[in-house]
């Protein structure tokens, strides 16, 4: 068997052990397995934008924004569960705009929470969730108890920037809780307390968009404008790599880092990057299988 096409425009996967979580533009959702094949039905738990998401162990957490109604909310879905349909966007509108009706929530929810600001980033540290708001930092269990929260990392050299700037990445690495800004903020968090033991300000000559780690292959940074940067270690110099577009996806296999992105797939090999264009968006890649944003899938095609 191959991987299942998709019937939704996807927007990101949230990759776990052995289920991966398919994301859509409009609030669709599918579970697959490594092999991209669907393991059930296509459902929208909640008509609205999933902006993020993460697995931990056999439970999917995310976070929906809805800009028209000015509402975010973050929820639990179980993965064993067959998941269902929710209600539909004029339910939504109708239980908002009317007194006294009852609201409505992500269906197969085992938990649900509205976030009372603006939701950015949400990653994981062990068993454990960390999101962003534009109020603060947050670390929970996966029932939703709060272990601590905290104010959100501030870098003096960029303070000008700290309206338009950021949380673009929140990532687990052995040194601790990694919280990245789109200016080029890096702070690390002790991820007992959330207290800062690290910062710095890199100046990659371009906004961040996304970062993920490997304890093989290091850091990989995506740049907004078509561009990437490896780094060894967070607190050591990094190295940028001209792309023929920006990076949506990154893995790293097979000792190099191997990535797709607008029009185009890429991959890092003895400091010398290998590019080759396709026709369509690369939005994310998982075991060399690149799942684009018509919903097909296909092999990297960098090779």
């Amino acid at each position: 068997m191959g991987p299942s096409e998709i019937d939704f425009a996807p927007s990101r996967i949230s990759k776990g052990s052995s289920i991966h979580v398919l994301t859509g533009t409009q609030g669709e959702m599918a579970k697959i397995n490594r092999n991209g094949e669907l393991q059930g039905p296509v459902v929208t738990p909640f008509p609205t934008s999933i902006i993020d998401g993460v697995i931990l162990d056999q439970i999917w957490i995310g976070i929906w924004l809805d800009i028209e109604f000015r509402q975010a909310r973050m929820a639990a879905l179980p993965i064993e569960m067959e998941w269902k349909d929710g209600s539909s966007r004029e339910d939504l509108r109708s239980s908002i705009n009317s007194l006294g009706r009852e609201e409505i929530l992500p269906s197969n929810s085992l938990w649900h929470r509205v976030l009372d600001s603006q939701p950015m980033k949400i990653g994981k540290y062990g068993d454990k969730v960390v999101f962003t708001t534009v109020s603060g930092i947050y670390m929970i269990d996966s029932d939703a108890n709060e272990i601590w929260r905290g104010l959100l990392p501030r870098w003096s050299s960029i303070s000008i920037f700290s309206a338009y700037d950021e949380i673009v990445g929140i990532v687990e690495f052995p040194g601790g809780i990694s919280i990245w800004s789109k200016a080029g903020g890096v702070s690390v968090l002790d991820p007992s307390n959330g207290l800062e033991i690290y910062t710095r300000v890199i100046d990659f000559g371009d906004s961040v968009s996304d970062v993920t780690f490997s304890d093989e292959g290091g850091w990989f940074v995506m740049l907004h404008e078509g561009s990437i940067a490896v780094m060894d270690k967070i607190e050591g110099d990094h190295f940028l790599f001209r792309t023929s577009g920006p990076v949506l996806d990154a893995e790293f296999s097979d000792g190099s880092w191997k990535w797709t992105g607008w029009r185009h797939d890429g991959s890092l090999i003895d400091s010398e990057t290998r590019v080759s264009g396709r026709e369509n968006v690369g939005v994310a890649i998982t075991d060399g299988n690149i799942l684009t944003n018509d919903g097909s899938w296909s092999r990297l095609q960098s090779y």
